[in-house]
Formats: C-alpha cells, sequence, structure tokens
C-alpha cells in the first residue's frame, strides 16, 4: 500500500500534532477504526510517523463490531494487516439494542456505546491515548450544530483529557479538508464500504453538512466559520441572561 502523501498533507497533520500536543515521546496511541475513509486515511498517516518521528510511540486500531449484518471486520484486518498494525476487534451487541423500538437518539447511543468500549479496553491494555479521525469540516459541523441544537458556542477540541479514565482522545486530522481525505483514498483505490447500519445518514450532522453544503464550498465563507471557532478579542456577544427574579423586579419599575 502507497504510505507516500504530499509534503502539505502530512504539513497540516504535523501542525495539528505540534500546535495542540497530540503525540510525545512514549504515547501508547488507539486509533479508533471504524472501517470508514476518516479512520482508514488517519491509521495510513500514523503509520507514516511512527516510522518517521523523532519521538517513539506504540501505534494499534482498535474496532468496535456493533454487531450489524455485513460487517466490515474483514475489511479491517486487511487494512491492518497491510499496515502491520496490531489489531483489536471487540464483539458487542450495541446493534440489538440501538435497533429496539424504543430506543431514542440512537447514533448518540451508539457512539457512546463504542467509546466505552474501547476506553475500558485501552484502560486495560495501558493505552494513553485514543485517536480518532475527525477533520476540518467535522470541526465547522460541530460547531454549527452546537449553535443550531444547544444554543452554545462549543468548537470540536483537538485534544480533550477525560479525567475519569485518564485516557486522552486526540484529533491529528482537524486541519485537513474532507476532500482531501476523499482524493487521497480514492488515489490509492482503496474501497470503503457503505456502512451497514441503518440509521447511516439519518443524523443531525448529516442533515447540517446537506444544509450548508455550499458554504463548505466556498473557501471563503468557511474560512469565516472556521475563524470563528477561535478565541479572540473582537468577540460582541450579548452578556449572560440576567436572573430571572431580580430581572422582573427592574421591569416593573418601569411602569407607573
Amino acid at each position: 500500500m502507497d504510505l507516500s502523501f504530499d509534503s502539505s498533507i502530512t504539513a497540516k497533520v504535523v501542525k495539528a500534532v505540534a500546535e495542540f500536543n497530540l503525540i510525545n515521546e512514549g504515547d501508547r496511541v488507539a486509533v479508533g477504526l471504524s472501517g470508514g475513509k476518516d479512520s482508514t486515511f488517519l491509521l495510513m498517516i500514523l503509520k507514516i510517523f511512527a516510522e518517521h518521528f523523532k519521538n517513539d510511540f506504540k501505534l494499534q486500531a482498535v474496532h468496535v463490531d456493533p454487531g450489524f449484518e455485513n460487517s466490515t471486520s474483514e475489511e479491517i484486518k486487511n487494512l491492518s494487516k497491510h499496515l502491520n498494525i496490531e489489531l483489536k476487534i471487540i464483539e458487542s451487541r450495541i446493534a440489538e439494542y440501538i435497533t429496539d423500538a424504543d430506543t431514542e437518539n440512537p447514533c448518540s447511543k451508539c457512539a457512546h456505546f463504542r467509546k466505552g468500549a474501547i476506553i475500558n479496553y485501552l484502560k486495560e491494555k495501558n493505552f494513553n491515548k485514543l485517536a480518532f479521525g475527525h477533520h476540518l469540516d467535522d470541526a465547522v459541523e460541530t460547531y454549527l450544530m452546537s449553535i443550531f441544537y444547544s444554543g452554545q458556542l462549543k468548537a470540536l477540541q483537538p485534544k480533550r483529557y477525560l479525567s475519569e479514565s485518564g485516557i486522552e482522545i486526540i484529533r491529528p486530522l482537524i486541519y485537513l479538508r474532507e476532500k482531501i481525505i476523499i482524493e487521497e483514498i480514492e488515489k490509492r483505490n482503496i474501497v470503503i464500504n457503505k456502512s451497514s447500519c441503518p440509521f447511516d445518514g439519518n443524523t443531525a450532522r448529516a442533515q447540517v453538512k446537506k444544509d450548508f453544503a455550499r458554504y463548505f464550498k466556498d473557501q471563503q465563507l468557511f474560512s469565516n466559520l472556521l475563524s470563528a471557532m477561535r478565541e479572540k478579542d473582537n468577540q460582541e456577544l450579548w452578556p449572560p441572561e440576567e436572573d430571572f427574579q431580580f430581572l422582573s423586579k427592574k421591569m416593573k419599575k418601569y411602569w407607573k
């Protein structure tokens, strides 16, 4: 498998690693490998880094099989074998649970269970970092979703420490656009099978991606959204909402 990438691509990943201090000497890094294009690309990039970085770190792939029909486990095994990377497949019954008629937010629950299964394994094997394949488009989509669905300004963090487990989640692809990942996967004729999940594509994220597709294609508009995610001095937001009881008293003073 061709693991040579243009320097403009590796530079953006190294920039994220350096700026956010994602990989250090002696780290034990597990890649959450779903079998999709993003985690596949991430595993390939980190394989290069594991061979050429001055910082020596251990790299492994971990996949949680949700239990749907037409599993991608065989493709994941082949990929890991080609890259000569150790793979752990965690069998689960997540599919059985989230397809229950009474289950709400199946995608959220699935993600929660999959992450929990991986975290438990990493703690058992003394891994300290879990790498996910989220890219720049994911980051902007998450920012928009936080505004629309929770009324908050929250960005997808390149690094997040989970104090309850001692595991740190890292996102080395956070500076890469999705289209670059797609191009590199297609260039190598890597076949990415469609997810076997019946809920695939029916999520709030998928809707945001669809609704804002034209903004994401406009580089200037996308750059403005990206800029809005950064902490800076020129933000002009409303002040925090006042206490209701206190505000009610103020309001009454305006009447004769």
